[in-house]
């Protein structure tokens, strides 16, 4: 019997085709409305899935907006009651569900005192969305499963065509990082994608074997997909109860490295390019100390050298874009070791599909 875990990922093409078809006038009006207010910094509040959405959001509003990003420590609003000068920011509450109230508190207050706020949500008439001036719609249709599958890559797609659209135009934004021109391609990417990462993990070379044999894994990559190391390490957590850790290449080399060894899985992403070799180091370090990586990449990955353990998809998207593909390897990995290890993924113990906390 298929999960709806697995159904709900083999959506995720046609949701994004959606999202940036339907929800395109409402990106472009609040493009408009960040631009009239010409802020000076971006605030991103989240919590779980949708946090690891904001840490791709701050790579995408650094790198392509040039503006600065902070994430938010909730906390400071709820429990604590600090008040912040929240004057010249856009923030931004990401929450699949939109009833995360500290989200929505932190919203809240932002609004009160001046700052231009956007939602990110499945649903629009949430709490968190009432909080926010203008929200952007996810557009992913109910989600069955407890752990987000469709609607976190919704989330990046929303967070990817909002900044498209305030690059439109620009000459920083010409080449391949033109979100404008390589967001249109990509649901056919994606799609290929999925059907390259079904037929791989149908063959069982391994990987799933390792994961579910497992109580420890890590999970790797860098730049705009340290987001996906950490929610694919999430993803491990929840649906498996593997006490995987997710890191930025650079960041294992400050210590956890010394957790490599062969009976620990490690799971890496990686994207082609710059961002590619910049891993290949940590990755090597790491095989020095006895780790045996799988590394998940696109066409450099398929040119690596016999006796490196590869799973080599069709990853035509530009870098900017890659968290929105390897996160359908990186759900369905999880998918199918929660299966192997003999639990539900579409019910985890002890969790719930909306989370409130303050």
């Amino acid at each position: 019997m298929t999960s709806a875990m697995l159904s709900e990922i083999r959506e995720i093409p046609a949701v994004v085709a959606g999202l940036l078809h339907d929800g395109a006038a409402e990106t472009e009006r609040v493009a408009a409305a960040v631009r009239a207010a010409g802020p000076r910094v971006v605030v991103i509040a989240a919590r779980g899935t949708s946090d690891h959405a904001g840490v791709y959001a701050r790579y995408l509003f650094e790198s392509h907006l040039r503006l600065p990003v902070v994430l938010a420590a909730s906390s400071l609003t709820t429990v604590y009651g600090r008040s912040m000068d929240w004057r010249d920011s856009l923030v931004v509450g990401i929450s699949q569900s939109g009833e995360a109230p500290d989200v929505a508190a932190v919203v809240s207050a932002a609004r009160r005192a001046g700052a231009l706020t956007v939602a990110i949500t499945n649903e629009p008439g949430s709490s968190l969305a009432g909080a926010a001036e203008h929200t952007l719609a996810c557009r992913a249709g109910v989600e069955r499963a407890v752990a987000a599958t469709k609607t976190y890559v919704a989330e990046l797609a929303a967070v990817a065509a909002l900044v498209a659209e305030l690059t439109r135009g620009r000459p920083a934004s010409a080449g391949p990082d033109d979100l404008s021109r390589a967001l249109p391609a990509v649901p056919d990417a994606l799609d290929a994608v999925l059907g390259a990462a079904e037929a791989w993990i149908g063959r069982a070379d391994g990987l799933v074997e390792a994961l579910a044999a497992s109580d420890r894994a890590l999970v790797v990559s860098r730049g705009y997909d340290y987001a996906t190391a950490l929610e694919i390490a999430l993803k491990l957590k929840e649906t498996s109860r593997i006490f995987a850790e997710g890191y930025s290449s650079a960041d294992l080399l400050h210590g956890p490295v010394a957790l490599a060894e062969p009976a620990i899985p490690m799971l890496v992403f990686r994207p082609d390019g710059p961002m590619g070799a910049a891993l290949d180091g940590s990755v090597e370090r790491a095989r020095a100390l006895g780790a045996r990586p799988w590394i998940v990449g696109g066409r450099e990955v398929a040119a690596m050298a016999d006796g490196v353990r590869t799973v080599s998809l069709p990853l035509d998207v530009s870098e900017p874009l890659t968290p929105l593909a390897f996160a359908i390897p990186g759900q369905l990995i999880a998918e199918s070791v929660a299966r192997r290890r003999g639990m539900d993924p579409d019910a985890p113990a002890g969790l719930t599909k909306v989370t409130r906390t303050l």
